[in-house]
């Protein structure tokens, strides 16, 4: 369970990172079996120093499933959240890069809120690779922090003013696998200084919509006509958390069918 501080930091800054809870057996278990799915889908062939995305990547394995369902993964979105969550899909990382330039994933979507937690791993810090995000910046007008203002008025591109930022982002490090950062997907973040190779689980969720505005928003953010549909292995899936988060999204689907 998570305190009320925790709560309202999250709310006010747009993050919380939250430290190592996993065994370190169970760290193991989790990344021999992330590797095997990356393996798999070259074919068998080793880490070529490219970044290498595989979406649905938890639904793909029973053993990672069982993460996601437990309680130091699935109390921790509930306790942000609320108990109706849904579902929004998982990628499996190994990136090449060094650096992912300053962006916020979700633009100009006002009303449908999503959310990412980020299982690293390998260890990062402030200089390998770690998330840095600019806290507050996901707040109504969206834009909050002054250097984003600065950067549009001057028509400069933020990532050239990357030594300021840097001074009031704040990095989420990790030293050791097993370190998670959850956040808004509408703050802004980077990573600079990163490694290649460096491996991370991307675990995605939302907020159940209410609104016909937040329903739009979604559908609109998914990119299609209809709301983002889960893959079989969790549709077809008997466990009651799983249930909970894909159910409200075939309701979802069949009641807003057409609507854009």
């Amino acid at each position: 369970m998570i305190e009320p501080e925790q709560k309202s930091y999250f709310e006010t800054f747009g993050f919380i990172h939250l430290p190592r809870q996993f065994s370190g057996e169970e760290m193991e278990m989790l990344s021999s079996e992330a590797d095997r799915l990356w393996q798999e889908d070259r074919g068998g062939r080793p880490f070529a120093g490219r970044t290498h995305n595989i979406q649905e990547f938890v639904e793909k394995s029973p053993v990672l499933t069982r993460f996601v369902v437990d309680d130091r993964i699935w109390g921790t979105v509930e306790d942000h959240l609320g108990s109706r969550f849904l579902w929004n899909g998982s990628e499996g990382n190994q990136t090449a890069h060094q650096e992912h330039r300053w962006h916020t994933d979700r633009p100009g979507e006002p009303h449908a809120t999503t959310y990412s937690l980020h299982l690293y791993l390998d260890p990062v810090r402030a200089d390998t690779g770690c998330l840095r995000v600019i806290p507050g910046s996901h707040r109504p007008p969206h834009v909050q922090c002054p250097l984003l203002y600065q950067c549009a008025g001057s028509g400069q591109h933020p990532d050239d003013l990357w030594a300021r930022w840097n001074s009031h982002a704040v990095p989420c490090p990790g030293v050791g696998p097993g370190r998670r950062c959850f956040f808004n997907q509408k703050i802004y973040h980077g990573v600079y200084g990163g490694r290649p190779g460096r491996r991370f689980i991307k675990l995605r969720f939302v907020k159940r919509p209410r609104t016909s505005e937040q329903i739009a928003s979604l559908m609109r953010y998914n990119n299609r006509n209809g709301i983002y549909r889960a893959d079989d292995a969790f549709l077809n899936s008997d466990h009651p958390r799983i249930r909970a988060m894909v159910d409200p999204l075939l309701d979802l689907e069949k009641h807003t069918r057409g609507w854009i």
